[in-house]
């Protein structure tokens, strides 16, 4: 069969899971307003414009890297390696400019860097048909070795001048929040418009009915391990530039959190399904809760204890309801 029948095929298992796609964003939507106001009347600092807009800052690491992360769990994969990813991109930008080298270079070579870890976590996936889970989990120590002996243990300084990631559109608009929007933007028109979205959806849902519909699977599975990196670069260039220094530690917390973020937003871990704007309420969800618990002084440990119940239950209403393939 010729691949120019496969947007059709695609098309039409993408309509399958539509209305599972869209009962669970309006869920979460749901809970997002109940939150909400529910924040808003516990305190009024909660609805103030500055802490609105240090929610947006808060989340768009976090929602840059669940973007990705989202991407590859629609195609049926797994990847362990986010954190690490960022961790090593950024610290080889900074220890680049801490040795005198330009902006310009720097952030250069970290986004090489990010794109090469993703092309060899797709090809190392593809090549030993193994579990991605494995895969990534021993790619991840691998990168955090090489986040170590590039940093030798220390923060590196960054150049004066990269300061993109504290930057504020009219003095009040975070630049890193319209990042991670123009990105989620980005992201949806691929995923919906293009041939190359839809064969992710359809490589996650039935890799069999895709090969024999001409999809190409172990190329496009490259391509999508080699786009998260490069996903997760922007977001490494974001939170070194936010932070003026690069560690090894820098993007510990993110793989996570990211991960999270996508299973609360409604992609499911078999493959198949997913919404970005589903992945982007999840990561709001993740920021609103937290930014709440911190205005409400509620200690770190319940803070911790009470997010991952959220993530949980998330996972079991979505299961209950449904919405995991069978």
């Amino acid at each position: 069969m010729s691949e120019k029948s496969c947007p059709s095929r695609e098309k039409i298992s993408t309509r399958i899971f539509k209305n599972k796609t869209t009962a669970q964003i309006f869920m979460l939507a749901v809970a997002l307003v109940v939150i909400i106001i529910a924040m808003c009347i516990a305190t009024d600092r909660f609805y103030q414009i500055n802490n609105l807009f240090n929610i947006l800052k808060q989340i768009s690491i976090l929602g840059i890297a669940a973007l990705g992360a989202a991407m590859v769990i629609i195609s049926g994969g797994i990847d362990l390696t986010l954190g690490t990813i960022i961790s090593l991109s950024g610290c080889t930008a900074a220890a680049l400019m801490n040795n005198g080298s330009s902006i310009g270079v720097a952030v250069l070579a970290g986004m090489v860097v990010a794109i090469l870890c993703g092309l060899l976590n797709g090809a190392l996936v593809v090549l030993s048909k193994a579990e991605p889970f494995i895969i990534t989990l021993g790619m991840m120590s691998v990168y955090k070795g090489i986040t170590l002996m590039v940093t030798g243990g220390a923060n590196l300084k960054i150049a004066p001048g990269f300061t993109f990631g504290r930057a504020k559109l009219f003095d009040t608009v975070p630049l890193p929040g319209i990042i991670l929007v123009v990105m989620f933007l980005l992201l949806y028109f691929m995923l919906k418009y293009t041939r190359f979205g839809r064969r992710i959806y359809a490589i996650g849902s039935n890799s069999e009915a895709a090969y024999l519909s001409g999809i190409k699977i172990n190329r496009n599975k490259i391509y999508i391990y080699t786009l998260n990196a490069f996903i997760l670069g922007i977001g490494a260039m974001v939170l070194l530039s936010r932070l003026g220094s690069g560690n090894s530690i820098m993007g510990d917390s993110i793989m996570l959190e990211a991960i999270a973020g996508a299973v609360i937003g409604g992609v499911v871990m078999s493959g198949g399904r997913g919404s970005v704007w589903g992945v982007f309420l999840g990561v709001l969800l993740i920021g609103i809760i937290s930014n709440s618990l911190n205005l409400l002084r509620v200690p770190s440990f319940i803070q911790y204890v009470t997010i991952g119940v959220i993530i949980v239950g998330a996972v079991f209403i979505s299961n209950i309801g449904g919405s995991k393939k069978r």
